[in-house]
């Protein structure tokens, strides 16, 4: 089961307490919806400052959290408030599901002009059960939203370059292979080719998809053209060639057999 932290954060204790168990409420009521597969989500942080939050994220590797912010968190407008805390939290985690909640509707136009992409906007001053049926649906869209870019993530391949960050369907790969300098790879695909930093042994431990055909050439299997057993040949559709150790020649038959490829 994959487990989902939800962040509160709200400069009022009180508040806290009143999210915390009406969210509490909505996880348990997400359990039995077809939107909780193969998902736990547990509130893992209760803050009352911007810092507490930032400071959790600088410790902590968070993934597809789900974060309820209060849009004022001080009184003193110098102080950063939670649409400053919202931006900050989509650089650590680009797939946050941002709820805002506050006691001013007015402020909504402000968190869309700075663009948080946030999730939802719920009004403090509401009853609790209309917050509460709110945070249900809205807890329940953002499990489908996490699951959803989960699915187009295991899909894509990602890699920076440059300041760039570009994300290749898997199915376009071809292969990945190291350069002459020192970690650094080259990426080919069926319309180009670009170049990274990277550990061609961490990506082969991070991607299913690709199979070692020899220390310096990760491959996948979908775009080789034909295994020659005998020369101990890889060809690839774009003509490339790799050479496979004779110690890989049963897995070399086992690619054969689970991708049907073309053999001589």
């Amino acid at each position: 089961m994959e487990e989902y932290g939800i962040i509160i954060c709200d400069d009022e204790k009180d508040q806290i307490r009143r999210i915390h168990d009406l969210v509490k409420y909505a996880i348990w009521s997400l359990e039995d919806s077809a939107d909780s597969k193969d998902k736990v989500f547990k509130i893992t942080l209760e803050a009352n400052s911007y810092i507490e939050v930032a400071d959790y994220l600088e410790d902590n590797k968070v993934d597809s959290g789900v974060y309820f912010l209060d849009i004022e968190l001080s009184r003193d407008r110098a102080d950063k408030d939670g649409i400053d805390l919202a931006e900050f939290i989509r650089q650590r985690d680009p797939n946050a599901q941002i709820i805002f909640i506050t006691a001013y509707e007015n402020l909504a136009a402000m968190t869309y002009r700075r663009r948080t992409g946030a999730l939802d906007f719920i009004t403090k001053n509401d009853s609790n059960e209309v917050i509460q049926k709110r945070l249900n649906e809205t807890l329940s869209l953002a499990a489908r939203r996490i699951r959803e870019s989960h699915a187009i993530k295991k899909m894509t391949f990602s890699y920076k370059m440059g300041r760039r960050i570009i994300n290749e369907n898997i199915n376009d790969i071809l292969y990945i292979i190291t350069t002459p300098k020192s970690h650094r790879l080259r990426i080919v695909t069926v319309s180009g080719m670009g170049e990274f930093t990277g550990d061609i042994k961490k990506l082969e431990a991070e991607n299913d998809f690709l199979e070692k055909i020899s220390q310096s050439c990760l491959a996948n299997p979908s775009n080789i053209v034909e295994i020659n057993l005998s020369t101990r040949v890889i060809s690839f559709k774009d003509g490339y060639k790799e050479t496979f150790p004779r110690r890989s020649k049963a897995k070399m038959k086992s690619l054969i057999e689970r991708y049907n490829l073309k053999t001589v």
